[in-house]
Formats: C-alpha cells, sequence, structure tokens
C-alpha cells in the first residue's frame, strides 16, 4: 500500500466509490474549500493505483496535529498499518510533538479502525461520551442566568474564566494540557484552536446569577444543519447548583435559533455531573468516542 497526497484525478476516482471513501473526498473537498485545510495535508492510500482509503491532518495548536478524517475500504484495514505511519510521519512538521484523532464509534469499522491505529503506537488517551439533541421542541427551561458575550466583555476575562474553569475539571486531556502548558497558555491555546473551526463573538457567552459569573458557554456551527457545544465550564465555587444545565440550555438555544437541527456535545466519560446536565436539558447519549493519540518522538 503507497501513501501520497491527493491529486485532482483522485477526486474523480473518489466521487464514483461509494460509502466511507466518498464521504471522505466530500469531506476534504469542503474543508478545503472553506480554507479549513490545506490540500498538501490530504492524503490517499492507493493499492495497484486503486484509492483504497485516506487520511487528512490539520493543526491544533503549535505543537500538535490532529487527523480531521481517516476513511480505509474494510478489506485493506488489516494491512494499512505502515501506510498510516508513513501519512503520520509525513505530515508531522519540525515543530509537531503529537497527533490526535477523534474516532467515534458510528460505523462497524469502529474496532477495526482502533486497532489499527493502535498497532500504529497510538494510545487511548482518554475516552468520551457523545451526545446529541434532536427535538423539535426547545429545550426545557432549567433556571435563569444572564449572560454577556465575549464581543462585550473581550478576549482576557475570557480566556481567564476558561483558566479558573479548569481547577478540578473532569475532562482530564484539558487538565493534563493545564498541568503541563500552565492554566493560561492552556487555556490560550484551547480557545485559539476552537476559533479555527468557528467564532462567532455574539455566540460564545459568559454565565452570571445575581450578577456574580459562574461559568461560560461556547456554542459552534460545524456545518449547515449541525451545531457543538464545545465548551461548557462552570467554576469551582459554583458547581453543584445545576449552573451547568443552564448553559447548556442558552447553547442549545443560540444553536437552535441559528437553524441547527442536531446539536452535538462530548464530554470524558468520568464527567458524570455534566451527562447528568445534558440529560436533564434534554440530550441522547449516543455513542462512544476514543481520543486516540501519536508521540512523533516515536517515529
Amino acid at each position: 500500500m503507497k501513501v501520497r497526497a491527493i491529486s485532482s484525478d483522485d477526486y474523480i476516482q473518489l466521487e464514483s466509490a461509494v460509502g466511507y471513501l466518498k464521504q471522505y473526498a466530500q469531506n476534504i473537498c469542503r474543508w478545503t474549500e472553506q480554507g479549513f485545510v490545506k490540500p498538501e495535508d490530504c492524503y490517499v492510500f492507493c493499492v495497484n493505483g486503486e484509492v483504497v482509503g485516506g487520511v487528512c491532518f490539520c493543526d491544533d495548536g503549535p505543537e500538535q496535529r490532529e487527523i480531521l478524517d481517516f476513511a480505509m475500504i474494510s478489506e485493506q484495514i488489516s494491512n494499512g498499518e505502515r501506510a498510516l505511519k508513513e501519512a503520520v510521519k509525513t505530515a508531522a512538521n519540525a515543530e509537531t510533538k503529537s497527533v490526535g484523532y477523534n474516532l467515534y464509534n458510528d460505523t462497524e469499522q469502529y474496532d477495526d479502525i482502533r486497532n489499527l491505529f493502535l498497532r500504529v503506537g497510538f494510545y487511548v488517551a482518554q475516552v468520551k461520551k457523545s451526545y446529541a439533541y434532536e427535538l423539535p421542541q426547545p429545550s426545557q427551561n432549567c433556571g435563569m442566568l444572564t449572560f454577556r458575550s465575549i464581543a462585550e466583555i473581550g478576549d482576557e476575562l475570557f480566556i481567564s474564566t476558561v483558566r479558573e474553569v479548569t481547577v478540578g475539571i473532569l475532562d482530564r486531556l484539558f487538565a493534563a494540557d493545564a498541568a503541563r502548558l500552565g492554566g493560561d497558555r492552556a487555556a490560550r491555546e484551547y480557545i485559539d484552536g476552537l476559533k479555527k473551526i468557528e467564532f462567532n463573538a455574539d455566540w460564545w457567552r459568559l454565565g452570571y446569577c445575581g450578577g456574580e459569573l459562574v461559568g461560560l458557554i461556547i456554542p459552534q456551527k460545524l456545518s449547515d444543519a449541525v451545531g457543538g457545544l464545545n465548551y461548557v465550564g462552570v467554576l469551582p465555587q459554583h458547581r453543584g447548583h445545576g449552573y451547568g444545565a443552564m448553559l447548556i440550555e442558552e447553547g442549545t438555544r443560540i444553536l437552535r435559533d441559528s437553524g441547527m437541527k442536531k446539536i452535538i456535545a462530548d464530554i470524558d466519560e468520568a464527567n458524570y455531573p455534566m451527562a447528568m446536565a445534558l440529560d436533564k436539558v434534554g440530550y441522547i447519549f449516543k455513542m462512544e468516542e476514543s481520543v486516540l493519540c501519536y508521540n512523533v518522538g516515536k517515529l
């Protein structure tokens, strides 16, 4: 199996493909048009000149690259170890220390792909649970907060709130980043990374109860019909009072009012308080997610 950068001729072949290969081509076409990925960061896997898979990378901070999409026909997954490792090595630049991939358990290939990545040298850094809100009616009223957007209060207060929320946070990866980089740097890099996905300054909000800051919510548009709650945080001194559900409700309302038909929220499997808050608002557990990581120094 050979690895090379995708070419215009490959798109023609992939458009006539079915299933995951066609979806891979459609994804990277959309992302490159949006400027979200560079064509040179998208690769295909070939056997005897036939495209059997592909993988696409982007930056996730100065020292990490992220796999945005991976696809391979089922018959070739068992043979893909060397090709995937070569693609990861090629995509890593001089500053890259790690490569990550969020693998969702939404296809029959989940176990095979997960095992392929583990054989290459990735490890499971975190297991998440993915929830979705698809109800036709608005979310129920969980309580009242007032809100101010990042457009009103500015980046610095927003970033400092993210930093304070990390104290005792149940998201193990973010807690590890804060311990490794320091709370301020981890918060800044996290916010910068989210802004690259999508940034609406009126949507990113701090929540207040009686004029006192209690937490924040970051809703984002992921596609024309799908939104995501990519960050929900309650300050340590205000936890246990139901503010998480109120923040989730506000983020859900923003996305629903903006035409999102489905809203996704992914949380650490051990974050039971947030799972309860999502359930209270009307979110339904959908699937498991493995957050895979590769230390580039091992290449």
